[in-house]
């Protein structure tokens, strides 16, 4: 469950959001939307406590998103950002990382696990093998989408996650996740197809 109460954000003397209230229940899937500069990847960053409110509260899982308890609310989401910068040799390197932090030690990378969501959102298993070179702006995308999912979290956070697939593709990540019911899912998103796929919308208006 993710609560935000009349949580207002401000950059410098910008008022961003004012007062925003919602109760995201637990496997509830919701995508933000709304235009440009009206604060939807700031929402987003929020439940992670990277960006925070002036006023108002956010409560994760019964946690509330201030410093003590930050690092225990990231060890309950999933995370895929906008931008990621991906030191990586291979693909199977990439997708073992996240293995190594801290916050996911007690879990094992599972390689057939991995590959199985390969095959399901439509690429081979062969491509674990390839440098990240070499692989397309989908397939990048893709793997990152999947590298999240799989981290077995209970919260998965997302930022335009379809922005480099086609229809097809796009497609098949809706089906992917239409299986999730026990995962709680909040995707920024200008995508309708994936914005219509949730459960509901919260549309954010620019101030």
């Amino acid at each position: 469950m993710i609560e935000f109460s009349n949580a207002t954000f401000r950059f410098g003397d910008k008022l961003v959001i004012d007062r925003f209230t919602d109760l995201i229940e637990t496997g509830e899937h919701v995508a933000i939307t709304g235009e440009s500069g009206a604060g939807k990847s700031t929402l987003l960053n929020s439940i992670v406590g990277l960006a925070i409110p002036r006023e108002g509260s956010i409560v994760v899982d019964g946690l509330a998103v201030v410093p003590e308890h930050i690092r225990k609310i990231r060890t309950l989401v999933g995370w895929l950002p906008q931008e990621v910068q991906l030191p990586y040799d291979t693909v199977l390197e990439m997708l073992q990382a996240p293995y190594k932090y801290k916050a996911n030690r007690q879990q094992k990378f599972d390689r057939q696990r991995y590959e199985e969501a390969v095959e399901r959102l439509g690429l081979p298993t062969t491509i674990l093998g390839k440098p990240m070179q070499k692989i397309s702006g989908g397939e990048r995308q893709r793997m990152l989408i999947i590298s999240a999912l799989l981290q077995g979290r209970k919260i998965l956070l997302m930022d335009e996650p379809t922005s480099a697939l086609d229809h097809t593709n796009t497609q098949r990540f809706i089906e992917y996740l239409s299986q999730l019911h026990d995962t709680t899912i909040v995707t920024v998103t200008h995508d309708t197809q994936l914005a219509e796929s949730m459960h509901r919308q919260i549309t954010l208006n620019k101030l």
